[in-house]
């Protein structure tokens, strides 16, 4: 007799296994979808935080290479300066294509 109880009692707990694994199942796949959806949008958020973070620090490397090479830019532009104005005191036309800047 108590291998009957015993097998009828795993009957009905086998039962509501089914029954709660399927609850869980789909709840599992609602909860899976929903957090789908969610991570998509914030991943197009951080896509374009990543997009602006890279084009900034390119920027910043274009402006440490300027930076770093600012001296050279000002000797070159003294240079010339001084060419060009040495060449106006020595009486001599300064032109730049076809014009005159004298």
């Amino acid at each position: 007799m108590s291998s009957i109880i015993a097998s009828v009692k795993d009957l009905i707990v086998s039962i509501f296994e089914v029954i709660f694994s399927t609850f869980k199942s789909v709840f599992d796949g609602v909860y899976g979808i929903i957090h789908a959806f969610f991570d998509f949008f914030i991943d197009i958020i951080k896509m374009a935080l990543n997009t602006v973070k890279g084009t900034l620090e390119a920027a910043g490397g274009v402006g440490k290479f300027v930076a770093s090479n600012l001296l050279v830019f000002v000797v070159i532009g003294i240079g010339a300066y001084g060419y060009l104005n040495y060449q106006r005191r020595q009486g001599r036309d300064v032109k730049v294509g076809s014009k005159k800047l004298n």
